[in-house]
Order: C-alpha cells, then sequence, then structure tokens
C-alpha cells in the first residue's frame, strides 16, 4: 500500500507542478506548494524531496544546508516538449549540512559550488545527475582553501559548459559526462570516467595531479597538461595523436588517432550541442578500445549515459490542458506520464 501511495502522489506532484509553475515540497507523509523555490528550500526538512517544474526561474544564490532532493523535469529539448526545461537563473551553493543531498534535471545558467565562504563549508555524499551547469567548484568558487569544500561528490550523467576546479578538495567521481571547459586545481583521489573532454583550448589540465582517467574521449589543441607535476594516468583513453606540456603522467592502452571526432556519428566539432547524441560510430575501434573491451564515452561503462537525460520521477510526456470547460462544465484534462526505470 505505501509503494502505491508513493507512486501516485508521485505522479500526482508531476502533473501539479507542471500544469501549475509552483514548487512541490515532499516526504513521506504530506506534500506543500510554494510560490519560489527559496520559500520551498526554507520549509523543507531534511529528507524532502522538492520537485521544480518546467519553466524560468530566477533564485540568486540559492544555499542548501540541510540534505534535500531537489529534481527538476529535466533539460534536454526533446525530453521536456511537454513541461518546457527547468531553467534556474543564479548559483546554487552546497553548506555544511547539505550532506547526501541530491540535485537532478535542471539547466543551471551559473555555476555550482560548495561552501558559503573560504573558511565554512564541508560537505559530503553529493550526487549530482543530468544536470546542466556552467561551472562546477568543488569547494568555494574553486578555492584551494581547505576550510571549505566537498569531498565524495558523485556526477552523473551532466553537461558542464565551463571550467571545472576541485581546489584541491578530494574523492571524487565524475561519470558519463561532457565537459566543454579545462580542470583546475584537483589533488588526489579524483576520478573522471567514461567521460566526454571538447575543450580545444591551449590546455586541458591546469594544476591537476594525481588524477584517473578511464575509457574517455579528450581532444587536445595544444597542452594536455600544464602546471605542477601532473602524475596523473590515462587508461584506455581516445586521444588526439598530439599532446604536449608536462610529461609525468602515465598512459596505459591509450588509443591515439589524428582526429578524435571521426569516432562519433553525428559531431562534427569539438563542442557540445543538443543536436548532438555523441554515440560512436558502429565501426570505430573506440566501441571496443575501453576497459576489458568496453566501449570508450559516455554511452559505456556501467551504468551508461541516460540519452535525453530524463530525471528519474515520473516524466510527462504529454499533456494537452483546455482553456474552457465543456458544454457539461468538464474541463477535459489530458496527461500521459511515465515512470523512470533509472
Amino acid at each position: 500500500m505505501k509503494t502505491f501511495f508513493t507512486v501516485f502522489m508521485a505522479l500526482f506532484i508531476a502533473m501539479f507542478a507542471s500544469a501549475q509553475s509552483v514548487f512541490v515540497v515532499q516526504n513521506d507523509t504530506s506534500s506543500s506548494a510554494y510560490l519560489t523555490l527559496q520559500a520551498a528550500v526554507d520549509a523543507a526538512i531534511p529528507g524532502d524531496y522538492i520537485y521544480i517544474p518546467g519553466g524560468n526561474f530566477t533564485i540568486g544564490d540559492l544555499q542548501i544546508d540541510k540534505q534535500l532532493h531537489i529534481i527538476g523535469a529535466g533539460h534536454y529539448p526533446d525530453s521536456t516538449q511537454a513541461t518546457g526545461r527547468t531553467n534556474l537563473a543564479g548559483n546554487i551553493i552546497f553548506n555544511t549540512g547539505a550532506d547526501h543531498s541530491t540535485l537532478q534535471g535542471i539547466y543551471l545558467e551559473n555555476d555550482i559550488s560548495f561552501g558559503k565562504d573560504i573558511d565554512h563549508g564541508v560537505v559530503s555524499n553529493v550526487f549530482i545527475s543530468r544536470c546542466n551547469v556552467n561551472k562546477l567548484y568543488f569547494t568555494y568558487k574553486g578555492s584551494p582553501s581547505t576550510n571549505c569544500g566537498a569531498s565524495n561528490v558523485y556526477v552523473k550523467d551532466c553537461i558542464i559548459r565551463g571550467d571545472l576546479s576541485g581546489g584541491y578538495s578530494y574523492g571524487h567521481v565524475v561519470e558519463n559526462t561532457i565537459l566543454s571547459g579545462c580542470l583546475n586545481y584537483i589533488s588526489g583521489n579524483f576520478q573522471f570516467r567514461n567521460c566526454i573532454f571538447t575543450n580545444m583550448s591551449y590546455y586541458l589540465l591546469y594544476n591537476v595531479s594525481s588524477t584517473l582517467f578511464s575509457n574517455c574521449i579528450i581532444p587536445s589543441a595544444g597542452y594536455l597538461i600544464w602546471s605542477n607535476p601532473a602524475k596523473c594516468t590515462f587508461n584506455n583513453c581516445v586521444m588526439n595523436n598530439y599532446w604536449g606540456g608536462r610529461t609525468e603522467a602515465n598512459f596505459y592502452d591509450c588509443l591515439y588517432l589524428e582526429d578524435v571526432k571521426t569516432v562519433f556519428k553525428d559531431v562534427p566539432e569539438y563542442k557540445f550541442d543538443y543536436k548532438y547524441d555523441f554515440h560512436l560510430n558502429d565501426s570505430t575501434i573506440a566501441n571496443t578500445a575501453g576497459t576489458n573491451g568496453t566501449q570508450c564515452g559516455i554511452y559505456g561503462g556501467e551504468n551508461p549515459f541516460k540519452e535525453g537525460g530524463v530525471p528519474i520521477n515520473p516524466h510527462i510526456q504529454f499533456k494537452k490542458i483546455p482553456n474552457s470547460t465543456d458544454s457539461q462544465g468538464k474541463l477535459n484534462i489530458e496527461v500521459r506520464v511515465k515512470a523512470q526505470e533509472n
């Protein structure tokens, strides 16, 4: 009975939030609606779910200081035709107390960071998935301070349009993600798995050391690594023939090509675009160049990229809401919702 109630409430919330442009806070016993995301965050208690509808919302600097599970309607155009994408204008900042929070299914115009200033904000075990964000700072705006930051953050199926800065924090995993900027200030126990990098600027890695890259696709127009002893390890990655810079890195079973983008079916340039799906050519050796003969790139690994970036909550595929009632006073609403398997 509890499982049925939970599924029913999730379906109801998906439809209600989408139709009303309100923010719904839910737990096991109740659901409440709020007109702003800040009001929803303020009212939520640790462990609550906050559902954000499709639409454009200004959030300023949204501070998260409790365990919350924030889920939007998604950001891929094809998957949000019925609801519109969840577009948030502002920054999201995870502070002390936000351990074990999750964030999913949003387009963030600005950045995600950890810690409200350089002296406060140690956060652990945050899960960020199926989001499109500008920059990702694992400390306060990428500060190398040891008094703020995050540990054990898991980033999955995301698009990162700008730079990613570790701020010398530790223990993070970035998986099945497309990254378009540079990687800065990363040190120790940091892993990138089945990622695609599209940055073709002067360098890709700056002050990055003791980091593992596996099954990644990495182009390079100039220096791959710049500054600091970069004792990184690259396992089973697809890379351009030319790379320069520091040579302390270790390369194992990597595939070197004249032009990395030739491994894709429909990516004519080194950049992220929603019209490119980043599937590999059927004939490319990159299909078996990964660890243990697996596929490199975002569709490889134990949990391949979720095509369309659809969030885990029930997804509205179609909706039709008339502007007025019929001759009998009925409002004939038609909504088709599909539950997600993963």
